[in-house]
């Protein structure tokens, strides 16, 4: 039986991960369940770039810390 369930397992596994993979980052999933990856999100995931692609200038950066120092430095600890 061992042997048997592993032949099994070793046919059944590449099925199922590309199942799974492709249920993971399909629009069928969004469409049916509102979770997953949006279509733009699936673009950037099938070039490999994953979000990366677009780094801020210094300036912008240096802007951004400005501006976080400002936001810690109030004193405004009410929500």
């Amino acid at each position: 039986m061992n042997r048997i369930g592993r032949r099994v397992r070793a046919a059944v596994n590449p099925v199922s991960t590309a199942a799974t993979g492709w249920w993971c980052h399909s629009a069928m999933r969004h469409m049916l369940t509102g979770y997953g990856p949006t279509a733009r999100q699936r673009r950037f995931i099938r070039r490999g770039m994953r979000g990366a692609g677009f780094t801020p200038s210094p300036e912008q950066m240096k802007g951004r810390a400005e501006a976080i120092d400002e936001l810690l430095g109030r004193g405004d600890h009410e929500m």
